[in-house]
This record gives C-alpha cells, sequence and structure tokens, in this order.
C-alpha cells in the first residue's frame, strides 16, 4: 500500500537546502579563511561550492532510482538490514547532535551578548518550546518557516553594505596573494559551512515536483556560495587581515559596525533577528533526527522521542557547562564527521548502481 507522506513545494525544497546550510558555520568563516589563506579565501569557497555542486547532483540522481522511501528505507534497501540500519543511525546521531551543537551554540550567543546574567539551562528550556512546536509540526511547517523567515536573509546582505564606508579595498589586494597552494589547503575548511547538502538525501521524498530536482539544488547551492562568498569579501575589506583573526565571530562583530543617527546599539536589533535565520538549522536538523528515530523504532509519536531528548539535552547542558571553545571543538568534529561519512555513504551507493548496471 502506498504511504501517504505529507509535501513539500519546489520553493520550499531549495530554501531548505539553502536554509540549513546557512548557519553557525557562516559567522566564524571569514575569520577561519583568513587564517588557511589569507584574504584569498574567498576562492577557496567558490571551489567548495562547485564541489558541494556536483555532490548534491549525484545525490539527486542516486536518489531517483528509489524516489518514494523514507531514509531510513533508502538505507536499507541500498546495504541490507544490518549494514543500513547501521548507517542509518550514525547519519541521525549525526543530525541529532549538529542540532544540539548549533542549537547550544545559539544559546551561548544570547547568554552572552542578550542575556548575560541568564542561566544557560533556563535559555535552552525556552527556546525548546517553540522547537517542540515546529518539530511536532512535521516538514510542511518548517518549510513554511524558512519561508516566512528568508526574506530576513536578504534584508541582513542589504544591512551589511552599511559597514563598507569603513572598508578599504587594498586589504584584499592582491587577490592571490600567497599562491594557489593556500587555497587549496583552505577547502577543508569550507565544510562545516557547506555541510547541510545530506539533507538532500532526507528531503527528496517529501518533494512535490521531483523532476525539478536538480534545478532545485543548482540554485540553492548558487545562492549559498553568493552568499558566504559575498559575507566573506564584505569582512575581508571592513576587518584588516591582522584584526580579523582576532576577532572570534566576525560576522556577528561587524554589525555593532553599523551605525544609524537615531538608532544606538542597531546590533541588538538586528542580532533577534540573526537568531530566526540559524534557528532553521537546528529546528530541520532535530526534525530529521526525531522522524527517523521514531521509524526506526516505530513510535508514531514523535513528541515523545522530543521530550525525551530535550531531558538528555538539559541534564547534559547542566552537568557539562558548555563553552565557546568546547561548542567549536564540537562542530569541528562533527564536520569531519559528517563530510567523511557523506561521501562514503555517496560512493558506495553509486559504485552499487554502477555494479548493477554491469550485472545488468
Amino acid at each position: 500500500m502506498k504511504q501517504n507522506i505529507p509535501r513539500i513545494t519546489y520553493v520550499q525544497f531549495i530554501l531548505l537546502v539553502f536554509g540549513v546550510q546557512t548557519g553557525i558555520g557562516m559567522i566564524s568563516l571569514p575569520r577561519v579563511l583568513e587564517e588557511k589563506a589569507g584574504t584569498s579565501g574567498w576562492i577557496s569557497l567558490i571551489i567548495s561550492g562547485f564541489l558541494s555542486l556536483m555532490i548534491s547532483i549525484l545525490m539527486v540522481k542516486l536518489r531517483e532510482k528509489d524516489p518514494s522511501c523514507s531514509f531510513n528505507q533508502y538505507l536499507t534497501h541500498n546495504f541490507g538490514r544490518v549494514i543500513g540500519t547501521l548507517f542509518s543511525l550514525f547519519f541521525t546521531l549525526y543530525f541529532l547532535f549538529s542540532g544540539y551543537v548549533v542549537f547550544l551554540r545559539t544559546m551561548l550567543f544570547v547568554q552572552s551578548y542578550i542575556l548575560q546574567d541568564s542561566s544557560l539551562v533556563i535559555l535552552i528550556v525556552l527556546f525548546l518550546i517553540p522547537t517542540f512546536q515546529f518539530v511536532s509540526g512535521g516538514i510542511q511547517m518548517i518549510g513554511k518557516y524558512i519561508e516566512i523567515i528568508f526574506p530576513i536573509i536578504i534584508f541582513f546582505s542589504v544591512m551589511l553594505l552599511f559597514t563598507l564606508k569603513n572598508s578599504n579595498i587594498h586589504f584584499i589586494l592582491p587577490l592571490i596573494k600567497d599562491g594557489w597552494l593556500p587555497i587549496f589547503k583552505a577547502i577543508p575548511s569550507t565544510a562545516t559551512s557547506f555541510l547541510g547538502i545530506e539533507i538532500i538525501f532526507v528531503l527528496y521524498p517529501y518533494l512535490d515536483e521531483k523532476e525539478k530536482a536538480i534545478k532545485g539544488v543548482l540554485i540553492a547551492n548558487g545562492m549559498i556560495t553568493a552568499l558566504y562568498t559575498y559575507v566573506c569579501m564584505i569582512c575581508f575589506v571592513v576587518y584588516s587581515p591582522d584584526e580579523i583573526r582576532l576577532i572570534f565571530d566576525p560576522v556577528l562583530d561587524i554589525l555593532s559596525v553599523i551605525e544609524f543617527q537615531y538608532v544606538e546599539r542597531l546590533d541588538l536589533i538586528l542580532f533577534p533577528l540573526f537568531l530566526m535565520v540559524i534557528s532553521k538549522t537546528w529546528i530541520t536538523y532535530i526534525w530529521i533526527s526525531v522522524t527517523n528515530l521514531a521509524e526506526m523504532f516505530q513510535q508514531k509519536r514523535i513528541e515523545y522521542l522530543f521530550i525525551g531528548l530535550s531531558v538528555v539535552f538539559i541534564l547534559w547542558t547542566y552537568l557539562s557547562i558548555p563553552t565557546f571553545k568546547q561548542n567549536d571543538l564540537f562542530m569541528q568534529q562533527l564536520s569531519i564527521y559528517g563530510s567523511v561519512g557523506l561521501l562514503v555513504i555517496v560512493v558506495l551507493i553509486w559504485l552499487r548502481s554502477l555494479g548493477n548496471k554491469v550485472i545488468g
């Protein structure tokens, strides 16, 4: 019997793929690139964007062979019940911890920039309430939410132009300062920012117009590459090469550079809007992990799983007392696990499909 699953529109598919990548990784990306490749790091971004696009197209082509089955079913179909379940569990835990790390990083930002005297545990409880509403609402609600907040990203992009009055174009000249070797070495450093394309495997069955999937990933990857390059270039011309290395999160710090005559501390107004932009990343990741766990354990009510995981999040945060440095380390480790896991899965499924063609 054919299973009825929720549907997302073509536009929502594009914004989901784009939106999940527009998160925490962007905040410190200019500093990371400057450390690895100087102000020529924007070239590394473009190369990484092209590689991400190639992988995304391959993922869509592989997914076309089983268009309606869920992510868990897709893995078990390709690798068998035991190995497929292990792969599914690996990615479910990856999505879960990625969502938690992004969520926790955001809470640390809120505590540091806005509510310095507030308890981190209390902030987590407060933000878990709307997260619960979106996760329990399913992919259609998340898709509509991302459609609503997409104009905020455009608004931020326009606002960043006001920082250019303090810019110096000579900071990025010459365009290739130390040759191509540092540029290529900086490519792995962009992995955290481009992670998110793996949700194509998960979202494909929900897409209403599957014939437009490749065009959708082309647009989504083009948008994210353009946004990252735009943000990094602005940071590179506003901050000197020596200065940007001392700023842990340049994209947040640059908000304080924006000034208007009748508005003081505009960054305190922009920061809550920026939280909405980041929120779509952890909401989507947690929804994927909870949905996968519910399917694996044949649990129809994902709300119970979310509540149980939320209790674990709260207890873990209370006992571990997380810091920015610790969180940054977790993000680096997750980017390595996610990149390696994604490449392994894609290559194995691709080899399997080639083997089937040869046998056939």
